[in-house]
């Protein structure tokens, strides 16, 4: 199977996942009014309840995925979300919508770590970055999608059916997956032969955390994930209760703002960080610290400004810069790791920014109720505002410690690890 077309199939596997899962904010406003949560409800649905089981049940699917079928995996992965997704439009109460989504949350976690593998034995470490880079467009695709139909839909016909017109495609495209897709011979693309059987978990763990690059990458990203889910599950309802704007033109500026910026966000950013990289491995990790410092200013701008336009506009620097580090973690990630360990390396990775960046809505809903009595609907700004800029210094930090030790984990991923009978 030629790489481009198993690319491209991936990507919209991806495009099907962040759809299903980012869609969500633009239909926030409508479903705390009809089922009458609080933010903090809305916080532990867009949040906790499908980050914890996304990122728990990750490391088992791609211990899965490293010793079987990956295409196999990927699809059923996908009905399983999708028919979910369904699901929650039917939900009547703050215990089933809960319960769905963290169903969702189960099936999307088959998505990422097995897809990131296929595409590493597609294609070698130099173009590796950019095809990252092209499966993560999926988000931002996603976005621009899930706020421009989904306001739409929700504004027009409710949130329940914009739910179950995302989901029942999904299905169709899970079959398509399954019959479509083709696995590629591991290692392939690096040029390493696989012989015997895959290590085990215990011991991929004690490999992957003996390397400083793989700590310090999963801790700033799972620290800026915080500061991206809290930016795009709290930013409809901001702008939806300060500035009285409907969920359908939050949903157009948004499709374009957020959606457009970072799919230039993503792009660009694959497409730097292979260049940077020919210099020098540790621009991979210099990109995403510099990045997130960038960002820090337009929050404040944005959150703080006299119209919804000005402050709309404001968030593109934020929303690039959320992207432009896609590309350059997970290649990172997988350059670290050894070959028979990279859907595992994934998976953990995700579990460790998933655990600690699906936090991020749950804080941000806690300190807009806390916040509330005194800034009233503005509360939901400065609580952004606060998690996005203290989080953000903390994770830069982590991505620059990251690129110190880069170049000698990466020579080290070379060595394949023989495989260890007691490991678990």
């Amino acid at each position: 199977m030629k790489p481009r077309t198993a690319l491209a199939l991936l990507f919209v596997v991806s495009l099907f996942n962040y759809l299903d899962r980012w869609m969500l904010a633009i239909l926030v406003p409508d479903i705390k009014a009809d089922l009458e949560l609080s933010d903090s409800q809305i916080g532990f649905i867009t949040g906790i309840a499908f980050s914890l089981f996304y990122a728990v049940m990750g490391l088992p699917i791609a211990r899965l995925a490293d010793r079987h079928s990956r295409r196999v995996i990927v699809s059923v992965a996908m009905a399983l979300w999708s028919a979910m997704t369904v699901l929650c439009g039917f939900a009547q109460s703050f215990i089933q919508l809960a319960t769905a989504r963290v169903l969702v949350g189960v099936g999307e976690a088959g998505a990422t770590p097995p897809s990131h593998s296929l595409i590493s034995d597609f294609y070698p470490r130099e173009r590796r970055a950019l095809a990252l880079a092209i499966y993560a467009l999926g988000s931002p695709l996603g976005i621009f999608l899930g706020f421009l139909l989904g306001g739409w839909l929700t504004q027009n016909y409710g949130w329940r059916v914009a739910l179950y017109s995302f989901g029942l495609p999904g299905l169709i495209l899970a079959g398509v997956v399954f019959l479509v897709l083709k696995e590629p011979t591991r290692g392939a693309a690096d040029g390493v032969a696989l012989s015997g059987e895959s290590p085990r978990l215990g011991q991929c763990l004690k490999v992957l955390f003996s390397r400083p690059t793989y700590i310090h990458n999963c801790v700033a990203s799972s620290l800026y994930t915080l500061v991206y889910l809290s930016l795009h599950t709290w930013t409809p309802s901001f702008f939806e209760r300060n500035y009285e704007m409907s969920l359908a033109s939050i949903g157009v500026w948004l499709a374009f703002i957020a959606g457009g910026s970072q799919l230039l966000g993503v792009i660009g950013g694959g497409w730097l960080a292979d260049r940077l990289s020919a210099i020098t491995l540790r621009w991979l990790m210099y990109l995403c610290s510099i990045s997130v410092l960038v960002a820090i200013p337009f929050y404040a701008l944005a959150f703080l400004a006299r119209s919804a336009e000005l402050g709309l506009l404001l968030l593109i620097v934020p929303f690039v810069v959320s992207t432009v580090q896609a590309g350059p973690q997970h290649a990172t990630t997988q350059g670290v790791s050894p070959v028979a360990m990279r859907a595992t390396a994934a998976a953990t990775y995700l579990l460790i920014v998933n655990l600690v960046g699906g936090l991020g809505p749950q804080v941000t809903g806690w300190l807009s109720d806390f916040l509330a009595p005194k800034y009233g609907s503005m509360a939901i700004g400065w609580a952004v505002l606060i998690v996005a800029s203290v989080v953000s210094v903390w994770s830069a930090a982590h991505f620059y410690l990251a690129s110190k030790t880069l170049v000698a984990d990466m020579a080290r991923a070379k060595i394949e690890p023989l495989t260890d009978p007691t490991g678990i």
